[in-house]
């Protein structure tokens, strides 16, 4: 049986490193709500995209290509 000391140390080392772990995942979250040539280039390409799909005849509901 532990100690609530022990206890104590394991549940910090544990934040500690699920914070770590987690630390990628929300900076990309971050990087994309507040990254306005990123946003701004994804909705470039995305209109590029389906003014292709409808010149080609393909779309992405139908999931696969003609």
């Amino acid at each position: 049986m532990k100690t609530f000391k022990q206890f104590q140390e394991g549940l910090v080392k544990k934040a500690i490193v699920g914070g770590l772990l987690a630390a990628p995942f929300v900076m990309k979250k971050i990087k994309d709500k507040f990254d306005p040539v990123g946003n701004a280039r994804k909705k470039y390409q995305d209109k590029k995209a389906t003014d292709y799909e409808k010149r080609t005849g393909t779309s992405k509901e139908d999931g696969y290509f003609r």
